[in-house]
């Protein structure tokens, strides 16, 4: 099994004409834009030859890259076995519905011995009610929410992607109890306040890391482990001028170590709070098993 799993935080600024002009058909696709776009993904690529430390899973905010540059993205996951999350902008369907979708590829290695990076696309189940009311005052519709979640096994891990707005569905953030090591929330939040009181009960009642990103003006990009609190909150960003990202490490290996644990013991680390009533066994051994699986 993989002892970690190291994430990077974009913090970058999504502009609210940018969204406008995505669900108007007319998305920001400008050489200024790309051109910051392609340098913050050569940083990060760079990164393992400067840090001689390898970034596993790249995390950007929601409603923050074109649609235009999916296949662009796709084959940067191939070529340089880093894996994305990310929200991409709306798009209009033949029906006029607002489309608002997380993509996550991932990079892994097929039969043949060559590397593969598939596409993940998953419509957004709950927009909130201000995207609603904008998109409808704008002559657009709200697609049927009806997708599901998905569960991904990547570099010994195993996570869920929520679409911002879903984090406030108690029985959504539920699905997910003692089967994932961490949780990625991409999201354009201003009401930050109610979203750090959601992500840091999530981490305890789920005991997972939630790795939380938001527009860089907005701010609260964060990692949440759950642990006691003024161990909660390793890595915080917010603001700044420039594109950039920050990296964390993940501890699996001492998170499911824990996790194994009984609460006589688990009460007395320094790391990690217990694990709350109803913690699946089961989970973490399938996660233990999987653990390899890309």
């Amino acid at each position: 099994m993989h002892d970690s799993i190291r994430v990077a935080l974009v913090n970058i600024r999504v502009y609210e004409k940018d969204i406008e002009s995505s669900y108007l058909e007319k998305p920001n696709l400008s050489r200024e834009r790309f051109k910051g776009f392609s340098k913050l993904l050569n940083d990060v690529s760079r990164y393992r030859d400067v840090e001689r430390k390898k970034i596993d899973l790249v995390v950007f905010p929601e409603v923050s890259v074109p649609n235009a540059w999916e296949s662009m993205l796709v084959r940067w996951v191939r070529r340089h076995h880093i894996g994305v999350v990310c929200g991409m902008e709306h798009k209009v369907n033949s029906v006029k519905e607002a489309v608002n979708q997380v993509l996550t590829v991932l990079p892994f290695k097929s039969e043949n011995g060559f590397w593969v990076a598939v596409p993940v696309h998953r419509l957004k189940r709950h927009y909130s009610p201000e995207e609603k009311f904008t998109l409808i005052n704008e002559g657009m519709k709200i697609p049927k929410m009806d997708s599901r979640y998905h569960l991904f096994r990547y570099c010994g891990a195993s996570f869920a992607v929520y679409n911002c707005y879903e984090l406030t569905s108690i029985q959504d953030r539920a699905l997910f109890k003692g089967e994932v090591d961490f949780i990625v929330a991409t999201e354009f939040n201003r009401d930050t306040n109610y979203f750090s009181n959601i992500v840091e009960s999530a981490a305890r009642d789920l005991h997972c890391y939630i790795v939380q990103v938001n527009d860089s003006n907005f701010g609260d990009s964060r990692v949440v482990s759950p642990s006691k609190t003024e161990l909660m909150n390793p890595l915080r960003i917010k603001g700044g001028d420039n594109s950039g990202f920050l990296t964390m490490k993940l501890d699996l290996k001492g998170l499911r170590a824990h996790q194994r644990k009984g609460y006589g013991l688990q009460k007395e680390s320094k790391e990690f709070k217990p694990t709350p009533p109803d913690f699946s066994e089961e989970s973490l051994q399938r996660r233990n098993e999987l653990g390899d699986a890309k």
